[in-house]
């Protein structure tokens, strides 16, 4: 499977927006508590995640039907939420979900920074 990487401010800052709204959930325990009460709507994971936890969560998502981006790297979303490092995030609100997908869209159409995995 190939997946896009991508390295993208306003992504990065609507899942901090997500976060602050009490739309996201935080890390591998609460993802996965975000996933099996079916609230999670889609899985944002650092490039950089490690192998256990970027396998987990992608064979979650996959189970769940959540869709899943690969975006930035753990210290950018982590930035973006008050913490060190990050690996993944579950956005919970579907209107917030679209807006940061359309915009990791909007920079791959408009920037060479994507790469395949």
């Amino acid at each position: 499977m190939v997946v896009k990487v991508i390295r993208n401010r306003a992504a990065i800052n609507l899942i901090g927006l997500a976060l602050k709204g009490g739309n996201a959930a935080v890390g591998r325990d609460s993802v996965r508590n975000a996933l099996h009460r079916r609230r999670a709507v889609h899985l944002f994971l650092a490039a950089d995640a490690g192998n256990a936890v970027s396998g987990e969560m992608k064979a979650l998502s996959e189970e769940h039907g959540v869709p899943f981006t690969v975006l930035g790297n753990k210290q950018a979303l982590g930035g973006a939420l008050g913490r060190m490092e990050v690996a993944v995030v579950a956005i919970t609100d579907p209107g917030l979900a679209e807006a940061i997908c359309e915009a990791t869209a909007r920079n791959g159409r408009n920037s060479g920074e994507d790469a395949a995995l």
